[in-house]
């Protein structure tokens, strides 16, 4: 692997994440690169073909990546890899009549669920946006060389796609007025992720080690595993999930090998427990929402996530982590770490997380 001190130890300490065990400490990433290298260019802000070309052209995606992957140090277990972005929730782009708006950090789907009698969702087997996600990603790969990983996109949250496609205004409204239509409509976003997937996932696998990875959760598997969400929850009690967000992600677990659950803010907490009771979920991932308290301050939540089996995906600042592995076991536990501004503060972090993953009396 390009880049990587150590990648044959690495990729045993990914594998043991998943079975909550660890080989010498936990898992942790560690990235430091150099000022601005992962921002759009200014000149891009104002000129929505150059913005278009930002997020489409295979080619100018390797070349900004291979500029960033040229000028990052790759700490503990961390890893150069392509996410071929192409909007949150990006399956829905793949149905019929769905229309997106390329902008500054992210892409944006249009409201086209005017009506649930006019406005029927449908795949299209022809979809260019689909057609255009294969092609950036088979050039990726075709050009690797083994130098990155590429990984699956943000295709994620069948729920949340709904939400774009309907107006999440609407949408709360329909859960209560119009039930069998919401959960019709969710069905068809699901099924046309699972198939999509499937594709993406074989195009990927000789690139990913025979495997697959998750870009920004820095994770690696021998097998299938993706990221779940459902961030509009925070915004529905805990009888709204149960009957809406709980059977899309159930059916996602089993036709995937593995998969991580993305919980977006404090406000999922009263969600927690079902999410917990998912048989086959196998990691939950915490962000650090601004506004909220930091992630140390959620310990006894971290905590009963790890009494349940569950392991962590965790994205702490450096001066976090002693407080947080002085109270969370180093089993299933990986640390993406913010904040390291050099080589030699990311090294002197992953032998403090080695001492710390051990047990001390």
């Amino acid at each position: 692997m390009f880049l990587i001190e150590n990648w044959g130890k690495s990729k045993e300490r990914l594998e043991a994440l998943w079975e909550k065990e660890i080989i010498d400490r936990c898992c942790i990433s560690v990235e430091v690169s150099e000022p601005n290298l992962a921002e759009i260019p200014s000149e891009l802000f104002n000129n929505k073909l150059d913005l278009v070309k930002y997020y489409t052209d295979a080619e100018y995606i390797l070349e900004r990546h291979r500029k960033k992957f040229e000028n990052t140090y790759y700490g503990g277990d961390a890893f150069p890899c392509i996410f071929p972005y192409l909007g949150t929730g990006g399956h829905i782009a793949y149905l019929k009549n769905v229309s997106m708006e390329f902008a500054k950090d992210t892409i944006w789907f249009h409201e086209t669920i005017k009506d649930w009698e006019s406005n029927l969702l449908e795949y299209d087997p022809e979809s260019p946006t689909f057609k255009k996600q294969i092609e950036i990603i088979k050039y990726l790969v075709a050009k690797s060389s083994g130098e990155y990983f590429v990984s699956m996109p943000d295709n994620c949250g069948s729920v949340d796609g709904l939400s774009q496609l309907r107006g999440t205004d609407n949408l709360m409204i329909d859960f209560i007025e119009e039930p069998e239509k919401v959960k019709k409509a969710t069905s068809i976003i699901s099924k046309v992720l699972s198939s999509t997937s499937d594709t993406l996932f074989n195009i990927l696998k000789e690139n990913n080690l025979g495997g697959s990875v998750h870009s920004w959760m820095q994770t690696w598997c021998p097998v299938r595993h993706m990221q779940l969400q459902c961030d509009t929850s925070v915004m529905v009690s805990p009888k709204i999930f149960e009957e809406f967000y709980l059977p899309e992600l159930e059916e996602a677990t089993k036709w995937l090998d593995r998969s991580i659950y993305h919980l977006d803010g404090e406000e999922q907490i009263r969600h927690l427990d079902m999410i917990l009771s998912i048989k086959n979920l196998d990691m939950i991932q915490w962000t650090p929402v601004a506004g909220q308290p930091p992630t140390f301050d959620f310990i006894p939540v971290l905590q009963k996530i790890q009494r349940a089996g569950k392991g962590l995906v965790l994205i702490p600042n450096p001066e976090e982590v002693e407080k947080l592995m002085s109270a969370l076991s180093p089993k299933g536990l990986q640390l993406v770490v913010k904040g390291v501004k050099t080589k030699e503060d990311a090294r002197t972090l992953v032998k403090k997380v080695e001492y710390w993953s051990q047990p001390h009396k």
